[in-house]
Order: C-alpha cells, then sequence, then structure tokens
C-alpha cells in the first residue's frame, strides 16, 4: 500500500460484509490493517503464514519441493499462499523472509542465476584443503569464523575453477533469502542495483562482526579472487527494503507490501523461541540443529560461532548434523518413517538403549569432513526386532541428547551464567518422549515453543514498524509455549554416567578416525 492510501484504508461493514469474517482479531495500527506475512524456505518445502499483531494465524500454507532450483522454490512458493489471502481486499503488509544458512545463489545482473543453487550441504573437500592453509583463513577464524568443507566460499572456489567463462556472468553472490526478498521487490527484466544482505546470512560467507559495523572480511575474498563488487552491502535485519513491485508479488497478492531484511532459520527460529534477552538459551532441531545463546560479548571457541543479535549483543551458536541422521537411519536401514521409529523407540525404553551413539562431526564442533556417525559397544542380545531396532534409536536419541547438553555446559562455562531453561521448536522436537530425556538430561524445564514460520525474521521488521512497544511486547504477542516438560529423577539418573563420559569418548572416536 502506498503511502497516501495509509491514510484511506478499506472499509467493512461489520454485519454485512462476510468477506471480513476471516480478519477477526486483526488490530488497527492507526487507521491501517496490519498483516505480519512470514515466509520460510526450508530444506525440503516452502511454509507461508499471515499473522495480526496480536499473533494469531490469519492464514498458513505449506508446499513441498520437488528439487533445489530457483524455480522448484518460487512453485512451491505459489503453492504455500492461499488463492484469497486475508490482505487481498487492502491493509498494511509487512513482509519478511528466512532460509536455509550456508546455500549460495550466484546470480546476473537480473537476478537470474548462472549456476544452480550452491546448497549447504554439498562438499568442497578439496578445495577446502587449499582455504585451510590461507593466512586469510586464520584470520578469519581469529575474528570468529571457522571454514569448513561445507563453507560457502570453497564451494564458490570450486565452481569458479571448473567453469570461468561461465563465472564472469556472475553479478551478485546471493543467500536464498536476499534472493527471494528481491524477487518480489525488483520488476522482471530489471538490473538488480545497490543489493543489500542482513547480517546473518553474510556470517558464513565471510563476513567480520568485531567492528563497529558488519563488513565483509576483504583479506580472505583478496586470496580467494573473488571481486568484493559480488558481494551486497551488509545491513541489520529488519531494515526496510522497499515495496514490492514484481510479478511474482502480484501473482501472490503481497504487490505493495513493505519488504523488510529477514534472516537465516537459524536466527529466526532463535527469536521465534524467545532468545531475546542475554543469557537466553534455545535451538531449532530439524535437519541440523541450530543451538542459539544470547551473549553481551564475543568469546571465541573453535565450536561455536558468532552472530549480531538482531536486538542487542550476539547470538553464539552452532549447527550440527543431527535428525537429518535419525531420518537417515530410520528409512534406509530400520525400513521405517521416522514417526515410527520414535514409537518403537519409547516401547522400548524399559529395555534402555542399545549401544553408544557419536554424531557426525563434519559441522561444529570439530569441523572434520572425514568424521562420519559412529556406534559402539553394539552386542547381539535377546530381543524382538522391533525391540532392537527401538533401543538402537534410543541411543542415538541420546547421543544427540548428550550433544545438546554438551553445548549448554560449554555455554555456561564459557559466559559464567547458568541457563534455567531450554526453549526449542523444530520437527525434531515433537517427541514427547525425546523432550522427557531432554528435561532429565539437561536437569531443568524444556519449553516446546510453537513452529511459527516466519515470525523470527519478522519481529525485526515489526519493531521497525513500531507495531510494538519494546520486544517483550513482541514476544508476548507473537511466540507462543505449546508444552513444558520437567526432569525426571529416575530417567536423569539412569543417564547421568554415559552423559558424564560422552565428550570424552567423542574425542576419542575423533582421534581414533583420524588414524590413516
Amino acid at each position: 500500500m502506498s503511502p497516501a492510501n495509509r491514510l484511506n484504508p478499506p472499509s467493512y461493514n461489520l454485519t454485512t460484509d462476510k468477506s471480513y469474517l476471516p480478519l477477526v482479531g486483526i488490530h488497527f495500527s492507526g487507521l491501517v490493517l496490519s498483516f505480519l506475512v512470514g515466509l520460510d524456505l526450508g530444506t525440503t518445502g516452502f511454509r507461508y503464514e499471515c499473522y495480526d499483531v496480536e499473533g494469531n494465524v490469519l492464514s498458513s500454507g505449506r508446499a513441498e519441493l520437488k528439487g533445489q532450483t530457483v524455480e522448484d522454490w518460487v512453485e512451491a512458493l505459489l503453492k504455500a499462499v492461499p488463492s484469497k489471502p486475508p490482505y487481498k481486499r487492502g491493509g498494511d503488509v509487512i513482509l519478511s523472509a528466512q532460509s536455509t544458512s550456508g546455500t549460495v545463489i550466484l546470480a546476473d545482473k537480473f537476478g537470474k542465476p548462472v549456476f544452480e543453487p550452491i546448497m549447504y550441504y554439498e562438499k568442497a573437500v578439496e578445495e577446502f584443503k587449499e582455504v585451510s592453509h590461507w593466512s586469510s583463513t586464520k584470520q578469519l577464524t581469529d575474528v570468529g569464523v571457522s571454514i569448513s568443507s561445507t563453507s560457502p566460499l570453497p564451494k564458490i572456489l570450486r565452481v569458479k575453477k571448473r567453469f570461468p567463462n561461465r563465472f564472469k556472468n556472475v553479478k551478485w553472490i546471493l543467500s536464498p533469502t536476499t534472493w527471494l526478498l528481491y524477487r518480489f521487490l525488483i520488476k522482471e527484466g530489471e538490473e538488480w542495483r545497490d543489493v543489500e544482505t542482513d547480517w546473518t546470512n553474510a556470517l558464513k560467507l565471510g563476513e567480520d562482526i568485531t567492528g563497529a559495523e558488519p563488513r565483509w572480511f576483504t583479506p580472505i575474498f583478496q586470496e580467494a579472487g573473488i571481486d568484493l563488487d559480488l558481494l551486497p552491502r551488509i545491513v541489520p535485519c529488519g531494515k526496510l527494503i522497499g515495496e514490492a513491485e514484481s510479478q511474482l508479488a502480484e501473482k501472490t497478492g503481497l504487490k505493495g507490501a513493505r519488504v523488510y531484511q529477514g534472516m537465516t532459520d537459524g536466527n529466526a527460529s532463535a527469536l521465534a523461541v524467545g532468545c531475546l534477552n542475554d543469557g537466553d538459551f534455545g535451538f531449532s532441531c530439524g535437519t541440523t540443529t541450530a543451538f542459539k545463546y544470547v551473549s553481551s560479548e564475543m568469546k571465541l571457541h573453535p565450536a561455536i560461532y558468532y552472530h549480531l543479535h538482531p536486538v542487542e549483543g550476539y547470538l553464539a551458536g552452532a549447527a550440527p548434523v543431527t535428525a537429518g541422521m535419525l531420518e537417515w537411519f530410520s528409512k534406509k536401514i530400520m525400513g521405517i518413517d521416522t514417526g515410527e521409529a520414535f514409537k518403537l523407540a519409547e516401547e522400548a525404553s524399559r529395555l534402555g538403549a542399545l549401544g553408544l551413539y557419536f554424531p557426525q562431526g563434519d559441522r561444529e564442533p570439530f569441523n572434520d569432513p572425514t568424521l562420519g556417525a559412529s556406534f559402539l559397544r553394539l552386542w547381539p542380545v535377546d530381543a524382538s526386532s522391533s525391540e532392537v531396532r527401538g533401543m538402537m534409536f534410543n541411543a542415538m536419541l541420546l547421543g544427540l541428547t548428550f550433544l545438546e547438553k554438551y553445548y549448554i555446559t560449554l555455554f555456561e562455562d564459557l559466559f559464567n551464567k547458568p541457563i534455567t531453561e531450554a526453549k526449542i521448536t523444530g520437527g525434531g522436537t515433537r517427541s514427547r518422549w525425546w523432550n522427557r530425556i531432554r528435561a532429565s538430561v539437561y536437569g531443568f524445564e524444556v519449553k516446546v515453543m510453537d513452529e511459527r514460520p516466519g515470525v523470527g525474521a519478522l519481529i525485526p521488521a515489526a519493531m521497525e514498524e513500531k507495531l510494538y512497544s519494546n520486544y517483550k511486547e513482541a514476544g508476548g504477542k507473537l511466540l507462543r509455549v505449546l508444552e513444558i516438560f520437567k526432569p525426571e529423577q529416575e530417567l536423569a539418573s539412569k543417564y547421568r554416567k554415559e552423559e558424564k563420559l560422552f565428550t570424552k569418548r567423542w574425542h576419542a572416536v575423533k582421534t581414533a578416525s583420524d588414524i590413516d
């Protein structure tokens, strides 16, 4: 909606106009109906949700991704957005987005991909070996950003080496979040100029956040031979970009929406679970687990990285692969879906766990591309096939819970401050059995938060719009607690010994893996 039209909002007759009924609960911002639209481009699907400023869900949609091209993303987006969104009759629409960090789009001057998206899970082992010896890589590590085989830079180098002529057409190196928001913003056929990106999506590419303002870490791009002009300017999350004017915006009913900078899914999930104040801890558990801890200062550690917090201070975090292995193991090894595997695990709880499970270490805390997941102490037990599968899955749940406790302890020790609760969300938090284990191993309450697509990215945008007086009010309106789990003494005592030995054993597994 243009500034002029904001003074002339659409009128509704509350007794006769039935088209208004879906808008019950919408808050009036001045004279204008305000709608918060969040988009979430995930690893397997696209999610859309529209909220009013009270946090009520007005409409929502989801569509699976057929593949990982930008065409697949747009197709899923169009399927996810309802044909009659609540803002179709008018109103003030605030739009933002979030997506998986680490994925990169190499786009031409019109925003069209020169190559297929370089996905976060791809590896460039040989290029990583080369990059790891650079002096600039060590310098980047010293400012809190570690480069691994899954980092964007080694993979960009691989593409640049293999296709030097095509690479000359690259004008912008973008995150999916940035690319998507500008697809709404800029009309088709127009050049993309003065592109900006939020500071959370910039980090894994090579951002230095230790100065007064975040900036690209110039030495590593110079050593890589990558022109800094290919990188968008770094700006805060929630900064206004402009109004949506593209055909995509028109097709989704979002033409005229005010588009705001988004953030990575991990940072968005941190805000969506309520990591707003110093000492708050939470995570989103999906294919990876995005641990987040709010800190007032940076204390460098090889097992964590830092983002600038969209509100204040920093978000210390890590993102190891977790539930992605659960899904693979249940489907490929056990021959059942993940939901059935969780059921078998709970049914076999009286029998305990079979074996010791140690997660893969290609990402944090080891960043070792050769360290795969491991089972130790597997024995042939006198149990049914279903019981054995449940016991092995329990071992995996325990290993991942011990990994979560490892990060809780690390944050407590690093910042000399006790963590008293965990706020969690994501597909890997839907199992009540696993959440019982979590609370018992952690030794404090676990709050399962409603997984609300796009809310995290929308909070800074809503504050920029002055829809709330402070972040506490914004969190109170937009966030929801679904269930609270408390520690159970019987489970806690059952797993205490294994939890205490987990880190030492995991390091021993890495040492054994390093033997050539």
